[in-house]
């Protein structure tokens, strides 16, 4: 628990709940894992957690290449 309070985790996991965000992250979630996975601690707080290609799908995101020079 130390070593997920000293690194930005927790801030991106505040941050969430205190506005009403999605984390994204490329973590899964572990029951048993050693280190605290913050899909773990999204569940616990009921904050909705996603992948980044998830997220790109459900924001329907584009890529377009433009012409060339």
């Amino acid at each position: 628990m130390n070593t997920f309070l000293q690194v930005a985790d927790y801030y991106l996991v505040a941050h969430a709940l205190a506005h009403g965000h999605t984390v994204v992250t490329h973590e899964k979630a572990q029951p048993l894992a050693r280190k605290i996975k913050i899909p773990n601690v999204c569940i616990g707080l009921k904050i909705k957690c996603v992948t980044p290609f998830e997220m790109l799908r459900l924001e329907r995101a584009r890529f377009i290449l433009g012409p060339t020079s």
